[in-house]
C-alpha cells in the first residue's frame, strides 16, 4: 500500500476534540479498544425479552449509566430527552477535549446535530392521543404549547422529544452565536451532520463546528415497529453477540442500537494558532439524495458509488488513495448487497487490498448516531493504525467475495478512511478522514 502525504494547508477542516456514548463505554478510547478485542455490546434487553417480541436483543445504554450521565447534566440540558442526554455527555465531553475556551456570543462557531425519531414511551402516546382530533384528523399540539393550563395533566417533557431541542441546548450552553442545524437524514443523518460542520469551515463562513448525532431508539414502541419492514434480524435461539452480521452470506438484518457521537471541528489555522493537537482531518464529503425506494437503494450500488465517488473526487483523491473502508455494513440483505456492488464499481480489482470493515457487527445500529460513531472510530483508528474486526463474517456471498472484510484487529500503515452512512428514503453520505503528519 503506497501512502501518498499531503502538505498541511492553513483551511483544513481538522478535528481537535471527539466525544461518545455506546453500548456500556462513555469514553472514545475505552470503546475503541475493547472493540479491537473483539467485544460485543449486543446483548438481551430484559424488558423486550420479557415481552417476547421477536428482536430482543439491541445494542442499547442501560438505564442505570443513562441516569448517571442524567444526573450531571446543567439547567440548560433540562428539556434535551432520552437521546440528548448521550448526546449531551457526547459533545461535552468533545469540547473539554479540544481544550477550546468559552466563545460565548461568537457567530463563527455553529452546532450541527442530528436526531431523527420522535420515539415516545406507550404512556406518553397514551397522554397525547387526548389531544388528537378525529374528525380533523390532526394533533392540536399548538394548543398544548400555548395553553398549558388546558391539558395541565399531559407530560411537561413534550419538547424533550423534539430532535432539536439538543441543537438549541449546546448552542445556549456554550454562547454559541453561528447556524444551528439539525439533521434528520435517517440512518445517514450523522455523517450529514458532520459534512454539513466540514462544508461550513470550508467554505469561510465559520472556523469550529460542534457535530455529532444521538439516537436512544431501543424502546418497545420502536422495537415492536422496525419488524414489520423486515429489517431487525429476528433473535431466535442464536447468542446475541452472534445475531449482528454484515456482509456475511447469514444475514438476516440489523440489530437496533442507542448511541452519540460529537466531534468538534476547526480550520487548521484556528486550531494552530492555539496550540490544539488534531487528531485527524476531514477530507472530503458528499451527501446524496436518490428516490429509487424508501428502504433501499439499487441492488447494482450504482447511487452508492456515486455518492463515494463524489466525496473522494471533494477531497482531490483518486479512488486508489483509499486505504481503509469503514462501511455502513448494516447486516440487511438489501444494504449490504448494494454497498458490496458500490465498492466493486468504485475500487475494480483494487476492492481486494483495501480492509473493509463494520462495527455494526459489534455495536448495532444507532440511526442517527451511527455516522458520527463511526466518524469517531475512524479517526482513531487512523491516529492508532488500528483496524477493528467485523463481528461474525464467516462466508462471504456472490457479491461480498473478492472484498477483504477484517474479522480481526488488524494493525497496518494507512493514510485515509472511506466511511459510509446510507439512509431510509434514499439519504446517501460519504465521509473522506485522513490521518495527521
Amino acid at each position: 500500500m503506497e501512502l501518498q502525504k499531503q502538505s498541511p494547508d492553513e483551511d483544513d477542516v481538522v478535528i481537535t476534540g471527539i466525544g461518545l456514548v455506546a453500548g456500556t463505554a462513555t469514553d472514545p478510547e475505552e470503546l475503541f479498544w475493547q472493540l479491537n478485542d473483539g467485544a460485543s455490546f449486543i446483548r438481551q434487553h430484559q424488558e423486550h425479552r420479557d415481552a417476547e417480541l421477536p428482536a430482543s436483543v439491541s445494542g442499547h445504554v442501560d438505564e442505570e449509566t443513562v441516569r448517571k450521565l442524567a444526573s450531571a447534566l446543567p439547567e440548560q440540558a433540562a428539556r434535551v430527552g432520552a437521546a440528548g442526554v448521550l448526546g449531551w455527555h457526547a459533545a461535552v465531553e468533545a469540547w473539554k477535549r479540544s481544550g477550546l475556551p468559552n466563545l460565548a456570543g461568537s457567530d463563527r462557531v455553529g452546532v450541527f446535530a442530528a436526531c431523527n425519531k420522535l420515539a415516545f414511551a406507550p404512556d406518553t402516546l397514551a397522554d397525547l392521543s387526548r389531544l388528537y382530533d378525529r374528525q380533523a384528523g390532526t394533533f392540536d399540539l399548538d394548543a398544548y404549547l400555548d395553553h398549558r393550563e388546558a391539558v395541565s395533566d399531559l407530560p411537561d417533557d413534550l419538547l424533550q422529544f423534539l430532535p432539536d431541542t439538543l441543537t438549541a441546548s449546546l448552542a445556549e450552553y456554550f454562547g454559541l452565536g453561528g447556524p444551528l442545524v439539525t439533521h434528520a437524514e435517517a440512518c445517514a443523518a450523522g455523517g450529514v451532520a458532520i459534512g454539513s460542520g466540514y462544508r461550513h469551515i470550508r467554505s469561510g463562513e465559520l472556523d469550529v463546528a460542534l457535530v455529532g448525532g444521538a439516537e436512544r431508539l431501543t424502546t418497545y414502541s420502536i422495537v415492536t415497529a422496525f419488524p414489520a419492514l423486515g429489517a431487525l434480524a429476528p433473535t431466535g435461539d442464536k447468542p446475541s453477540v452472534e445475531i449482528s452480521r454484515p456482509f456475511d452470506k447469514a444475514r438476516n438484518g440489523f440489530v437496533i442500537a442507542d448511541g452519540a457521537a460529537f466531534l468538534v471541528l476547526e480550520r487548521r489555522s484556528h486550531a494552530e494558532a492555539r496550540g490544539a493537537q488534531a487528531l485527524a482531518r476531514v477530507a472530503g464529503y458528499m451527501g446524496t439524495a436518490e428516490a429509487v425506494r424508501i428502504t433501499s437503494s439499487e441492488r447494482d450500488g450504482a447511487t452508492y458509488a456515486a455518492c463515494m465517488r463524489a466525496a473522494i473526487a471533494d477531497a482531490g483523491l483518486n479512488p486508489s488513495d483509499i486505504h481503509h473502508v469503514n462501511a455502513h455494513g448494516t447486516g440487511t440483505q438489501a444494504n449490504d448487497e448494494c454497498e458490496a456492488a458500490a465498492l466493486h464499481l468504485v475500487f475494480g480489482a483494487d476492492a481486494a487490498s483495501i480492509p473493509l470493515t463494520s462495527t455494526k457487527s459489534s455495536l448495532g445500529h444507532g440511526f442517527a448516531a451511527s455516522g458520527a460513531i463511526e466518524a469517531v472510530l475512524s479517526a482513531m483508528s487512523l491516529r492508532e493504525q488500528v483496524i477493528p474486526p467485523t463481528l461474525n463474517f464467516s462466508e462471504p456471498d456472490d457479491v461480498t467475495k473478492g472484498l477483504d472484510v477484517v474479522t480481526k484487529a488488524r494493525h497496518c500503515e494507512f493514510d485515509t478512511v472511506l466511511s459510509n452512512s446510507f439512509g431510509f428514503g434514499g439519504m446517501n453520505c460519504t465521509l473522506i478522514l485522513a490521518k495527521e503528519a
